[in-house]
């Protein structure tokens, strides 16, 4: 498979993220990455991306202390966005079919076991 050209790598990675809000959202962790401090999560809400799935930035590595995989919990997400440019939307209709006007970025701000 033959990667994005390099100019696309680097509009996505110097992309600046506006806080938009805070969700909670119910769901349960799928992977927990300790050293990155990263978790993958599956929502039973749809994302404001349309995703039910998301990898979340955890800034305090204590909030993942005894968290568990597969168990449910109630977590309260801080939501960034960042627009694209036209020349990246155009290329990304073009090349993939894909419409994406934003991306987005999600922070662990808290999480509760349920029940």
């Amino acid at each position: 498979m033959v990667g994005f050209p390099k100019w696309v790598a680097e509009e996505v990675s110097k992309a600046e993220f506006a806080y938009v809000g805070t969700v909670r959202y119910t769901g349960y962790p799928l992977d927990i990455d300790l050293v990155n401090r990263r978790m993958d999560v599956q929502f039973y809400e749809r994302l404001p991306d349309g995703r039910y799935i998301a990898t979340l930035d955890v800034p305090d590595a204590a909030l993942l202390n005894g968290v568990e995989r597969g168990v449910i919990y109630i977590f309260s997400v801080r939501v960034y966005e960042a627009p694209l440019s036209e020349k990246l939307k155009r290329f990304l209709g073009d090349e993939y079919n894909v419409s994406i006007e934003k991306i987005y970025r999600f922070e662990l701000e808290s999480l509760e076991k349920m029940g």
